[in-house]
């Protein structure tokens, strides 16, 4: 996209909309329409406690970002109204939250996403909300790692408690011959 070509307000949005695309751990693009205004809010809100970003934007705009960060797929998807969440953190929460916005109003209808820099059709979207959020496999993994670490402290623990209990012992006995003598 060129300066001389459109207008700049144009070429802004697509480098914002670029800025997103890169910083993404994942990008998901809906069908809102039939939700109103209330209803964006609302969906925006609870994607925000995530640290995900839910933007409406023109095709066109979407298009050009789109192929200039190199994913021409997800090209075919930008028909009709379209919003896009960027989620920076957690890749599997704007599935999560928005398949259980749509249980009620079947909206906002999912139409793919980006999921691990790969383009995925909504057939997939539910496999992906399956998914574990990252700081739940961190805790799985700390777990994982912290059990052999436990069971070894204790351990040490049991043979220092042993050798003091001896230590105890000898200073008794020696302690219990000195008197005697």
């Amino acid at each position: 996209m060129t300066e001389n070509k459109y207008p700049q307000y144009k070429v802004q949005a697509v480098q914002d909309l670029e800025e997103l695309i890169k910083n993404s751990a994942s990008i998901f693009l809906t069908d809102y329409k039939g939700l109103n205004v209330e209803n964006i809010t609302q969906l925006r809100n609870k994607l925000h406690e995530k640290e995900v970003t839910y933007r409406i934007a023109k095709n066109t705009l979407c298009r050009i970002a789109m192929k200039n960060c190199g994913y021409d797929g997800m090209i075919d998807y930008l028909e009709g109204p379209t919003a896009i969440a960027f989620s920076r953190s957690d890749p599997t929460a704007p599935a999560k939250i928005i398949l259980e916005f749509a249980k009620d109003k079947n909206l906002p209808v999912m139409k793919s996403c980006i999921f691990e820099g790969h383009i995925y059709g909504p057939e997939k979207i539910e496999f992906i909300k399956n998914l574990p959020a990252r700081d739940q496999i961190l805790a799985e993994l700390l777990g994982q790692i912290q059990a052999p670490l436990s069971v070894f402290v204790g351990l040490l623990n049991e043979i220092i408690r042993s050798f003091l209990g001896v230590l105890e012992a000898v200073i008794q006995q020696k302690g219990g011959a000195e008197q005697t003598e």
